[in-house]
């Protein structure tokens, strides 16, 4: 899957960098599409002639005909109509599919530190991407496939009745048919028209609606303090502020599409008038009968008709476009790492990891890293730096604690061990291979880590262990979480294995958490662990008795332990501080 170009990216190319969709649900649409529309022509203009010539009383033998046929059109308009939309949301479905597919793709390579990297990005929009953009992901990706719908079903459908009609009306009357195909260029240029008036709006409503995501995200997240100091009015008025700029949006967006409507109908209409005029001009001449001055009107008014669907499918293409360039301004984001081709891992057992004169340099203005010949060529990396000259070494089953106060640089050296981050200089090495020579996949067999804050998905608590190792059996994971202290706790739930957790483990408290993602991160089977802040949100008597069972389970592992409590220094054996980036004191502790 490719990234979209340029700055600004329709919904259609969006959807190509996605992944082109089937040729055979394309040809099926479009088929069906015009079958439909041609039906729609030829019913109503053999209903014309059928209502006309019967009014004539003639035999009924000279009736037979149009009546089957008219039969026959009305029988193959719902037919071939619900053919086409068939194929059109199979195409929509396969589409979005590939959409959001391909966002996951994109996005994954940002997390953690890409997406955090570009909230301080010198381009804004990277910047925008970073927050309202993912808030709008599933709405945007919506509106995307919802305009490809759209606009191919206005296009078979328009397309086919120009030609079809045109060449009808031409027939019966050359002048009416340049009459009517001047009509129908008079109602896309109006609809073009009124796109375009709305088009701003439609990028603003789509930017608003994000923001406004946004905001109730945070809504959510912040409403315990909000109550807690009575300040309630804080984000009411935000919220509000949002709604109201929203709802001005939407009213233009609106505004747009209802001059669109009226200009297009207007357009249709004089189009007809014409078409009359020029047919009631010839009935006079005697170049056209007054049954055929029937069928030209009601297939003028099939053509037409069409048209009167241009501005609403516009208006929705300009919805899914400015969707489409939102997206695209994460896809152009830089992934702050890349990925090699290949897997260097070394083989298991090794464990040790090493940071060598270790530099890494925080957002701002690019600059290349140093690294291996023959190693995948790196992004551009940033000149103020998070880390300085680091060097530190855990060997093979020794345990290593990273102190210092926030903000020092202990999780970036974390990062870099785990290749979230780039070293502009130095090099982070795991079982003695460089980690920029390892694959995803080779780092999980060598590496497990506990994050600040365990994320346990809505899922049960099985699932949720064999995230680290899939196929491991019930009885690993019944003996992990009796290492980890939870032996007790799983034998109360009245599910067993089986029980679901709460998203984000809101049915947990903090320290029940923190020992299931170690639970997870010993299933792994890695020899390294590295914690980071395993304890940050507990109070300090549960910290230390949770972080000593944290670490007593971890055996003969490696560790690398980030810290702020001081009583880590009995159960590691070498303290290492960082200051500012820098490393200020290492020491053994035995």
């Amino acid at each position: 899957m490719r990234r979209p170009e340029g700055r600004r990216t329709s919904a259609l190319r969006l959807s190509r960098s996605a992944g082109p969709p089937a040729r055979r649900d394309l040809g099926t649409a479009a088929g069906a599409g015009a079958l439909s529309a041609a039906c729609a022509i030829g019913l109503l203009a053999t209903s014309g002639w059928l209502l006309t010539r019967a009014s004539q009383r003639p035999p009924v033998f000279d009736l037979a005909v149009a009546i089957g046929a008219v039969q026959a059109f009305a029988l193959g308009r719902g037919v071939t109509r619900y053919m086409e939309r068939l194929a059109i949301h199979g195409i929509s479905l396969a589409t979005l599919s590939r959409v959001r597919l391909w966002l996951y793709d994109t996005v994954e390579p940002l997390v953690p530190d890409g997406l955090r990297a570009a909230r301080f990005g010198p381009d804004a929009a990277a910047s925008r991407a970073a927050g309202s953009l993912l808030s709008g992901f599933v709405a945007d990706t919506e509106d995307v496939t919802e305009a490809l719908a759209r606009s191919t079903t206005i296009t078979i459908d328009l397309g086919v009745s120009i030609l079809l009609g045109g060449a009808v009306a031409a027939l019966l009357d050359p002048v009416a048919g340049a009459i009517l195909l001047a009509g129908m260029a008079g109602v896309i240029a109006v609809s073009i028209l009124g796109a375009r008036i709305g088009r701003s709006a439609a990028g603003r409503a789509a930017a608003i609606r994000a923001e406004l995501a946004d905001q109730v995200v945070e809504t959510v997240r912040s409403a315990p303090e909000l109550v807690a100091f009575g300040r309630q009015d804080l984000i009411a008025a935000r919220l509000e502020d949002a709604r109201r700029r929203a709802r001005t949006a939407a009213l233009r967006q609106a505004l747009g599409r209802g001059i669109a409507r009226a200009l297009a109908t207007w357009a249709a209409g004089a189009g007809l008038i014409g078409v009359v005029l020029a047919g009631l001009a010839a009935h006079r001449a005697g170049q056209l009968s007054g049954i055929m001055l029937t069928v030209l009107v009601l297939v003028s008014v099939a053509a037409l008709d069409q048209g009167s669907l241009l501005p609403a499918a516009l208006t929705g293409r300009a919805t899914g476009n400015a969707a489409a360039s939102r997206l695209a301004e994460l896809a152009r984001l830089e992934p702050p790492v890349r990925e090699p081709l290949a897997d260097a891992s070394p083989p298991t057992g090794g464990g040790g990891a090493l940071l060598d004169h270790v530099e890494v340099l925080a957002p701002g203005a690019g600059r290349t890293a140093s690294r291996p010949a023959h190693a995948v060529p790196t992004s551009p990396i940033p000149i103020a730096p998070i880390l300085h000259g680091v060097s530190l070494s855990v060997a093979p089953g020794r345990r290593v604690a990273l102190l210092g106060r926030s903000g020092a640089g202990k999780s970036s050296a974390l990062h870099v061990l785990l290749h979230f981050l780039e070293a502009s200089s130095g090099s982070a090495r795991i079982g003695g291979v460089d980690v920029r020579l390892m694959t995803r996949t080779g780092m999980a067999r060598q590496v497990a880590w506990l994050a600040e804050e365990t994320h346990l998905f809505a899922a049960t608590v099985a699932d949720n262990l064999r995230l680290a190792r899939p196929e491991a059996a019930e009885d690993e994971l019944v003996a992990v979480l009796d290492q980890v202290g939870l032996g007790t706790w799983y034998r109360s739930l009245p599910g067993g294995m089986g029980t679901v957790l709460g998203a984000g483990g809101r049915d947990l408290s903090a320290g029940e958490r923190q020992r299931l993602g170690m639970a997870r991160a010993l299933l792994s089977g890695a020899d390294l662990l590295l914690l980071d802040e395993p304890t940050a949100h507990l109070d300090p008597w549960s910290s230390a008795q949770v972080l000593a069972e944290l670490l007593g389970a971890a055996g003969s592992r490696s560790v690398l332990v980030v810290s702020h409590e001081l009583g880590v220094a009995g159960q590691v054996d070498e303290i290492v501080t960082l200051d500012a980036g820098r490393v200020v004191s290492s020491r053994q502790t035995a």
